[in-house]
């Protein structure tokens, strides 16, 4: 403000504070909506992983490592021309057939992926048990990598990464 003009009064003469006039306004630096970041609300961003955590690529790869195990499995068991033992084969294996198919969507954080990859490891869990009470020792593995995918996908940076909004 300068001391020719009466208090009140801005730059470009007009009454009102000073610094708000047309002739205050000036070009300024491009307008980044957030802090932290375009497209982001609040700018939380730096809070949610950008890769796949390890904890979600491990349960991605357990699921896959499983499928292919029950898939080969039921392969040769038909190949053998024992077909009790392929429909016991491919009824043991189909919540690793189906989780497969559910880790597939992991990378791109479709709806309910994470609780149905939960859901499936948890039925693995069980039908490991059915299988061990049986004397077959598969179903120890079957229940070691149930608990182990329950786990990692139960844990906070698995959330975090299946929260995050979806790019299109």
């Amino acid at each position: 403000m300068s001391s020719q003009q009466p208090p009140g009064w801005n730059d470009a003469g007009q009454a009102g504070p000073a610094g708000y006039g047309p002739a205050s306004y000036q070009a300024q630096p491009p307008y980044q909506p957030y802090p932290n970041g375009p497209g982001v609300p609040g700018g939380y961003h730096h809070l949610q992983p950008l890769a796949m955590p390890g904890q979600v690529r491990a349960a991605q790869v357990l699921f896959f490592v499983m499928g292919g195990f029950g898939l080969l499995a039921m392969v040769l068991a038909i190949v053998r021309g024992d077909a009790e033992a392929a429909g016991s084969i491919s009824v043991t294996s189909l919540p690793a057939f189906l989780g497969l198919i559910c880790a597939l969507r992991f990378p791109k954080r479709k709806p309910n992926s994470r609780g149905t990859a939960i859901f499936l490891a948890s039925l693995m869990l069980f039908i490991g048990f059915g299988t061990m009470g049986r004397g077959q020792p598969v179903g120890l593995v079957l229940c070691a990598v149930g608990v182990t995918i329950v786990i990692l996908l139960s844990q906070r940076q698995s959330g975090h990464w299946f929260r995050r909004p979806v790019r299109p």
